[in-house]
């Protein structure tokens, strides 16, 4: 009447005989994790718990879900095996202007640093474009080359047939002139050899002193005194001869204007026609 029950009684648990605590999970107590995690609660809604928590069971066939321990790295390409040789000498010889040495180098180069896993493919791409680069140049500077050859008017010694006319700005000395005539205004001379018969040869070309145009009498005057003067330097045995004239073309107040301050020095012979050149 009145007295508890003795322990463990009507659901009362008992006393651990050796003085432990009764374990938690006994008698309807829920059972804590062994590495102190709580079970997961019952979702009111009737949800499972998410994969990989409590309950779930491993896959039979070993396999690991992703993300879990031993799961394979990432591969990540091999490092560069330096920079290929070929490739750094295509871009010194392209660089040096060696055409021929840098493309094959550079040809080398590509074939050789994605086979062995080499840096340098910019540096063989750069050679060759260098090369072309050098391959261009020389291929204009051919052809300006040529053209001005073929324009070359100041060779004497170019073989003109009777009646090519030539520009009086662009007689040269040692050419051979027919047509010369006595005040009138020259544009065009016919150029000839000189061992054919001809009026007169060119000795001397000169530029007058710039400025505006001091006159058509000062104009000769200038043109008569500076082809006197070259006649004794430029063709001594033409100056020595008293059958030796001189003739010069010199510019008008129009061409004057036009930018032409020019003077064609013309040594003619009193005899008439004369086949040779004045220095012979």
């Amino acid at each position: 009447m009145g007295q508890q029950p003795p322990p463990g009684q009507w659901g009362q648990p008992q006393a651990d005989p050796y003085g432990q605590q009764q374990q938690p999970g006994q008698w309807g107590q829920p059972a804590t994790d062994p590495y102190g995690q709580q079970p997961p609660q019952a979702d009111p809604y009737g949800q499972q718990p998410p994969p990989g928590q409590w309950g779930q069971q491993p896959d039979p066939w070993g396999q690991q879900a992703p993300g879990q321990w031993g799961q394979q790295p990432a591969a990540y390409p091999p490092p560069r095996q330096g920079t290929n040789g070929f490739a750094i000498a295509s871009l010194i010889f392209g660089v040096l202007g060696g055409i021929l040495l840098s493309v094959i180098f550079g040809i080398v180069a590509l074939s050789q640093v994605k086979r062995k896993n080499q840096g340098g493919k910019g540096l063989a791409i750069g050679g060759l474009a260098l090369s072309g680069v050098w391959l261009l140049a020389i291929v204009s500077f051919a052809v300006i080359a040529t053209i001005n050859t073929a324009n070359d008017t100041d060779d004497p010694s170019t073989s003109l047939a009777d009646g090519n006319d030539v520009n009086v700005q662009q007689l040269a000395p040692g050419q051979c002139l027919n047509g010369l005539r006595e005040g009138s205004a020259i544009r065009d001379l016919p150029v000839v050899p000189c061992t054919q018969p001809h009026e007169g040869e060119v000795f001397a070309v000169f530029e007058l002193p710039g400025g505006g145009f001091p006159g058509d009498e000062e104009v000769a005057k200038q043109a008569e005194d500076g082809c006197v003067d070259r006649l004794q330097s430029n063709a001594p045995k033409a100056a020595e001869d008293p059958t030796v004239e001189i003739y010069f073309l010199h510019p008008t107040r129009s061409s004057w204007r036009l930018g032409d301050q020019g003077v064609t020095c013309v040594a003619m012979s009193s005899t008439g026609k004369v086949t040779g050149s004045i220095n012979d």
